[in-house]
């Protein structure tokens, strides 16, 4: 790459990202003022660790759980708590606020640990400028939480036992993001990482039962079929749904087709962490594979690929950085299925672009220096 190639990269980043951060947090603001007040997703957060305080018999009781939030989706339209009960024991403090007060306190804390977890991962601190970031500020989702203590667990690669417990924390709140976390660690043999983080979520759920008792639990598993109907049956809903299962449930197909995806999940996962990948390669794998073979899962999951698609628009030197931009604008405004396939296709332009290169420039002979090329005979 010649030295004004590298220099007009240096200088459009700061431009680029200008432009991405604030066109795209303007227009993810304007279109979720369309469909959601702010704070709609905290407020099922905020409502299920109230109905556990007040009525924990009727915790996984959707229209009851609607009705303790008043709002923001009008009429009809259920809110309810789909998280375990382990979950509780992270929002409970802030149930304990007031509704506005929790909520601004939830996304300071959770972004803060965001941001922290991504410095420590060494990704430029701009990722929070992207605006998937910002749509989970205004909706106040679990993501950052999740996406926090699961980046710290990657970066703590001399630290097995702490990142263990980071491991822990996030599958007692969100289990179905953490499915593939353990083959990831088998395949780079983290054994005390992998026991630690099994402790400490047992430790979560253990403690839950304590409080809470058993029947809870049997509640949520069977919340989470009658939450599939919800998220299956609203048009709404499935327009912001990322997963190729519930991709293919909108075109009216069985989605099951999407299983097919699961051997090149798995196998990706374990190729990567077994080679030793790159963190932000292993950010975008892990979660990627685990979004390719879950059932249903949101636009905001995107954020957790924010650190990784930062780091690569910070590789200005590489020859197909323009590739990673063009894949950094699928991923920031595309729908969310594109926005998946977007930042999965990082790591493959990396590879595949300057090999692509290299083999034109072999394919074309050079010409003698003072000499031309002759052209073949007929």
């Amino acid at each position: 790459m010649t030295a004004g190639r590298f220099q007009f990269h240096k200088c459009a980043l700061p431009a680029l990202l200008v432009a991405l951060g604030v066109s795209g947090i303007s227009t993810a603001i304007l279109l979720a003022l369309r469909f959601q007040s702010p704070g709609a997703d905290f407020s099922c957060l905020w409502a299920g660790a109230v109905a556990a305080r007040l009525h924990p018999e009727k915790l996984y009781d959707f229209a009851f759980v609607t009705g303790l939030q008043g709002w923001p989706a009008g009429p009809g339209a259920l809110r309810p708590f789909i998280y375990p009960p382990s979950a509780l024991l992270a929002f409970m403090p802030f149930s304990l606020l007031p509704y506005w007060t929790g909520y601004g306190l939830w996304v300071a804390a959770t972004g803060a640990l965001f941001l922290l977890a991504g410095l420590k991962a060494r990704t430029p601190w701009w990722f929070v400028v992207l605006p998937t970031v910002a749509f989970v500020a205004y909706c106040g989702q679990v993501t950052f939480l999740i996406g926090g203590l699961c980046l710290a667990a990657l970066s703590l690669r001399g630290r097995p036992v702490l990142a263990g417990i980071a491991f822990g924390l996030a599958a007692a709140i969100k289990p179905q993001l953490l499915i593939l976390v353990p083959v990831a660690l088998a395949a780079e043999a983290r054994w005390r990482t992998l026991a630690a983080a099994g402790a400490t979520c047992a430790t979560l759920c253990a403690v839950s039962v304590m409080i809470w008792g058993l029947q809870p639990w049997f509640a949520w598993l069977n919340a989470l079929i009658r939450f599939q109907h919800v998220i299956f049956e609203s048009p709404s809903l499935m327009k912001t749904a990322v997963t190729p299962y519930a991709v293919l449930r909108s075109w009216r197909l069985d989605g099951r087709w999407a299983m097919l995806l699961a051997p090149a999940a798995l196998s990706a996962v374990w190729l990567a962490f077994r080679r030793g990948a790159a963190l932000p390669d292993r950010v975008i794998v892990l979660f990627g594979a685990t979004l390719a073979v879950s059932q249903y899962a949101m636009n905001y999951e995107l954020a957790l690929f924010a650190p990784a698609v930062a780091a690569y628009l910070a590789r200005t030197e590489d020859r197909p950085w323009l590739g990673y931009v063009a894949a950094a604008l699928l991923y920031t405004f595309g729908p969310a299925p594109v926005g998946l396939v977007a930042v999965l296709a990082l790591p493959a332009i990396r590879v595949v672009a300057p090999r692509l290169s290299l083999s034109r420039r072999m394919a074309i002979p050079e010409a003698a220096e003072g000499g031309t090329v002759k052209p073949a005979e007929q």
